[in-house]
């Protein structure tokens, strides 16, 4: 296996610390509950794909692609490679803001301190700001890391409820401008 392989596969911290969050979250909507509510259904379904499903590909892709299992599908391969990479750089951003609005109502629940939802933000946005995105062009990972402490600096005054949902908000924003961008890099590349 190439050398960046390896690098890429301490990508999957973000991905996996967001489905054990989902399954804490989905623990926290069952408790004190006769039923389960639907809700945590979904939870421990985002679980199991974020810390099961999502890596299982990431590693298949990666066998595929280093031992030519398929040869007919390279391209195909190629693309879910490129997908996935997309998906550990810049999916990291969207990634840790649902984390962080997952732990922020979970802490909310339990009137526990603000630093337990802000202290793996601002670990985990200095890790894929300086792991991930170390040789980024344009200074990248210092913009990153700015904007993680710009969005600290800015909820950190907030209650957690609005924290929730401002991050909800920048998540799906992130999203749909992530997949904007990769869609305009996949077709001039």
């Amino acid at each position: 296996m190439e050398f960046y392989r390896y690098k890429e596969i301490a990508y999957l911290v973000v991905p996996v610390s967001l489905g054990i969050e989902f399954f804490l979250s989905a623990k926290e909507e069952k408790k004190d509950k006769e039923t389960a509510p639907v809700g945590s259904y979904l939870l421990d379904f985002l679980g199991y794909v974020f810390s099961a499903l999502i890596p299982a590909i990431f590693f298949f892709t990666i066998w595929a692609i280093e031992y030519k299992a398929f040869p007919r599908q390279e391209v195909l391969l190629a693309k879910m490679d490129r997908y996935g990479v997309m998906f550990f750089f810049l999916g990291s951003w969207w990634q840790i803001l649902v984390l962080t609005a997952l732990k922020s109502r979970r802490i909310r629940l339990n009137n526990a301190s603000k630093w337990k939802a802000w202290t793996p933000y601002l670990l985990l946005g200095a890790y894929i700001s300086l792991l991930i995105l170390w040789v980024a062009p344009w200074n990248l990972k210092w913009v990153s890391v700015f904007m993680f402490l710009a969005l600290f600096g800015v909820l950190w005054r907030v209650t957690l409820k609005t924290a929730e949902k401002v991050l909800w908000a920048l998540s799906v924003m992130v999203i749909f401008m992530e997949n904007i961008l990769f869609i305009f890099l996949e077709t001039i590349v």
